[in-house]
């Protein structure tokens, strides 16, 4: 990295702030869901409210004013990075914890980071007795990273003056990331969008095959950030269809490709794509 994309040898604190307190409202926002399926099940609220209102109270302190110096560099692009895994790790953790699904914080904060990562390991041996809120959360997050929380993030959030190029780097794995179009916000949206799609055929062909709503959402949710959660203590194996393992196991490879691809497809660039 040359010193100048670099930006220098001074962060910029208040920007990167500024991006984490924005990351953290979102990451509020997204437990809307999960509180949702509580209410509706006829659960606790609190478990969800509690770390919302958290995340709103610092959010709001940290992202209520854009510094006047918005540029972000590639040192600023890792640090938020670094830090919002670790922040949306630490509050996403909450909701287990305050409901007893798991009672330990260090349980609790390795089991959402094994989703935000979508790496899959868990700490659980039994998963159908947590409630459905925990499960629908638990499995919520391999879809948000799946994409990567920051990619989510600036897709409904523009942040800098067109320097999160340096965000999208350091959030994404392989060694390139590029934009689709001029304005990087609108790259994040036509990703998100084909993703949101790909998960809602997800959900509709698992519904085909025979799961209820909850669990269609719980396991496209696992399949598209193939990582892996369940709501059920044997996975899909519970089911005992190979309908539902050739539906995951094609959606795995599906949602394994660049989206680029997807995107130079559906724009008809297939030099692109090749």
């Amino acid at each position: 990295t040359s010193w100048r994309e670099g930006g220098g040898s001074n962060l910029n604190y208040k920007m990167i702030g500024f991006v984490i307190g924005r990351i953290l409202v979102t990451e509020a926002a997204l437990l809307v869901l999960p509180l949702i399926v509580a209410l509706l099940y006829g659960e606790a609220a609190y478990p969800f409210l509690i770390p919302m209102a958290l995340l709103v109270l610092i959010g709001l302190l940290l992202g209520v004013r854009r510094p006047a110096r918005t540029a972000l560099y590639a040192r600023d692009g890792l640090a938020i990075v670094a830090l919002a895994w670790i922040a949306v790790s630490a509050f996403g953790a909450l909701p287990f914890v305050i409901s007893g699904d798991i009672p330990f914080y260090v349980d609790a904060f390795f089991e959402t980071v094994s989703g935000f990562t979508t790496t899959g390991a868990s700490i659980l041996t039994e998963v159908e007795s947590l409630s459905r809120g925990g499960l629908f959360w638990r499995s919520f997050t391999h879809w948000v990273g799946g994409m990567g929380v920051l990619v989510f993030v600036m897709a409904i959030l523009p942040m800098s003056d067109g320097h999160s190029m340096h965000i999208l780097r350091a959030e994404m794995p392989g060694p390139t990331a590029g934009k689709l179009v001029s304005r990087m916000s609108d790259t994040a949206k036509i990703l998100y969008s084909i993703y949101f799609v790909m998960t809602a055929v997800m959900i509709v062909l698992l519904l085909l095959g025979g799961m209820d709503l909850f669990e269609a959402c719980v396991h496209a949710f696992g399949t598209a950030g193939t990582g892996g959660f369940s709501s059920r203590n044997l996975s899909i194996g519970a089911y005992n269809s190979a309908y539902i393992d050739i539906v995951t196991g094609i959606g795995m490879l599906a949602f394994g490709v660049n989206f680029n691809l997807y995107y130079f497809l559906l724009a008809r660039r297939f030099r692109d794509v090749l």
